[in-house]
Parts: structure tokens; sequence; C-alpha cells
């Protein structure tokens, strides 16, 4: 941060982050992000149909929701386009959606409704385009500060996030509403990787930590003030030592949180199977 504080602010906004990573961890990220295009997607996700294709059913992690409902998601796309600049618009029309289904989200999306919309150009698989129509829900902060975006629809809530702390954003971002909710809209698995356990081991967790921390700071720059953030974190290391003992408090509950978890599924409160014990 206190690099950014020196730059001038279009520097700032214009800022990425090059590193040769010498190590195992960002290596593995880069290549897995690399494999994750359509194509990969439509042999990972999809089962042939007659000439064309559908989402593979893998319950309960990807079904086909009711017909109704998917209408209601294909419907929901005009209004998205209208979102898009465009330049984005004449991309996808080239595209004609074919499939819709339900996804089960992850840990941080509980409880609220994802879709994935598979698209064709032309009349075969050969140029596959995956949407994801995702439930967007009021911040953790909302009720905490006065801003109007706590008001706007959510989905363009997140989209204008991601388009201020990234230089350059899915050109398919958008948002939409359905069945009263507010939805964000944006390519499924488009060259999106995550950390392997794997490789944070030894040298790995620093390595990885680094760049973290160098992607934090360039997003609270391209979304604040440097200068003024740099001041309040200051030049002593009170902010680090706060970082690490929330993290190795959030650790801790994360722990307790999971033998709690096993216990409710050895006692019969809850039905998981046994690939979570």
């Amino acid at each position: 941060m206190t690099e950014f504080s020196g730059m001038r602010y279009l520097e700032v906004a214009k800022y990425r982050i090059h590193r040769l990573f010498a190590g195992r961890p960002g290596t593995s990220v880069l290549q897995r992000a690399e494999r994750a295009t359509p194509d990969h997607s439509l042999a990972k996700l999809t089962v042939a149909r007659g000439k064309s294709r559908v989402f593979r059913e893998v319950k309960p992690i990807l079904t086909h929701p009711p017909k109704p409902r998917a209408r209601q998601v294909l419907q929901s796309l005009k209004d998205y386009r209208e979102t898009l600049p465009a330049f984005s618009q004449h991309v996808l029309s080239f595209y004609r959606p074919v499939d819709v289904a339900f996804k089960i989200v992850g840990t941080g999306s509980v409880a609220t409704h994802d879709y994935g919309v598979l698209h064709f150009a032309g009349d075969g698989a050969a140029d596959p385009l995956f949407l994801q129509v995702k439930e967007s829900v009021q911040s953790a902060y909302a009720s905490y500060v006065r801003s109007p975006e706590t008001k706007i629809h959510q989905g363009e809530r997140v989209a204008r996030a991601q388009r201020m702390l990234q230089v350059q954003s899915d050109i398919l971002l958008g948002w939409t509403s359905l069945g009263g909710a507010d939805y964000l809209v944006r390519q499924l698995n488009d060259h999106k990787a995550s950390i392997e356990d794997e490789d944070l081991k030894g040298q790995g967790l620093v390595e990885y930590a680094t760049t973290c921390g160098e992607v934090l700071a360039k997003g609270h720059a391209r979304s604040g003030d440097p200068a003024v953030l740099a001041g309040y974190l200051g030049t002593s290391d009170r902010c680090d030592k706060a970082l690490a003992e929330f993290s190795v408090s959030y650790a801790n509950q994360t722990t307790e949180d999971y033998e709690a978890f096993k216990k409710a599924i050895r006692s019969g409160r809850i039905n998981a199977g046994k690939a979570y014990l």
C-alpha cells in the first residue's frame, strides 16, 4: 500500500501484478486457470443429446430445474443483455441458449440460487459459451455503513465492484433480476482456478500469501485513496499483528465448527454420509 500511495492515480488504475513465480503454487494455479475454458466445461459438464449437448445431471450438484423456472432464467437474459456495453452485446448476439441447469453453490453462497446456461454459436457445439446466473444478496457490511451502494441492484453492486477492483473484468459481466431477486451474470469458470492444499507446503504458503497481499492492496488502492490507507496503516507492525491474530482465531473457529459438524453427522442430526467424516 505504501508503494501504491507513491504512484499517480492513473498508474494505480492501470497497475497489473506481474509476478515471476519461483515456486509451485503460482504456476500450478495459472496452469489450471489456463485450462479452464468453455471447451473444458463442455467436456466436463455436458453430455451428447442427438446432434447437440445438454448439461450432465450430477445430483444434487447439477440438475435441470422445472421447465417454468428454466424459461424464467432464459427470459432474464434479455434484461441482462442491456447491462452490457455495445461490444459485449455484439459478442453475445452470436450465441443462442440451448440448456439451463441449477447448480449447488459453494460455502460462501449457501442458501442462494445459481444457474448455468449453455449457449452455442451456429448449429453445433464447436463454439460453446457458459453463463452463470448467480443470486446476489446484500453485503455483510450493509447494516453497518451508510452508502447508496446498499440500495442499488445487488447484482449491479457486485459487477461494479469487480470492474473497480480488476484491470480487465469479464467482458460478459452484467446483472439481471429473476423471481424478485437480484442476480449477477458472468461467464462460468472462465479461466478460474484455486490453490490446492498440496501447493501450500513449505515455502508455498509464503509465496501464496505474498501474492494475495499484493492483490488485496491493489484492490483497496483502486477502490479508495492509497495515500489515506497507507497513512491509516502506519509504519508499525500493529496491523500485521491484528491480521495474524484474527487469522489464528478464524482458523480455530473453523476447526471447532468442523468438529461440531462431524459430531452432528455421527449422532444422526445431519444426514451427510461418510464422505465428510
